[in-house]
């Protein structure tokens, strides 16, 4: 699972999971980088004394990808983001996932390993 921050690592989605890919991977997953709470503020002040000539570029485009707000908390949607932002994102994985991942797939879970070791009720399930 790879977290993305918009302009940061953002342009870097096809070489990051080309190297997981050429690392063995079989899938790969993303969330768009939300900042809730207190870490709203710590992330701001961080990315301004780090990176003071990208930070309110950064700070515009998370925000663009939670409705306007640096954090998003409805289902469904504070993970991968919304509009237009979050769409390129979710598009470069698409092409990512079919360029480098195509074809692989993760393998059966074997449930029946795990028999020997239940007792009691737990054989109901």
């Amino acid at each position: 699972m790879m977290t993305i921050i918009p302009g940061i690592n953002s342009h870097e989605i096809l070489s990051l999971v080309k190297s997981v890919a050429d690392n063995g991977a079989l899938g790969v997953g993303y969330t768009m980088v939300r900042l809730n709470g207190a870490i709203g503020g710590i992330f701001t002040d961080w990315i301004q004394k780090a990176m003071p000539d990208r930070a309110d570029k950064v700070l515009h485009q998370i925000a663009e990808c939670h409705g306007g707000n640096l954090n998003d908390s409805e289902f469904g949607r504070r993970m991968k983001g919304s509009g237009n932002l979050a769409e390129q994102v979710s598009q470069q994985f698409k092409i990512a996932r079919k360029k480098y991942l195509s074809g692989r797939e993760m393998p059966k879970l074997n449930c029946e390993l795990h028999e020997q070791y239940k007792d009691g009720q737990m054989k109901l399930f």
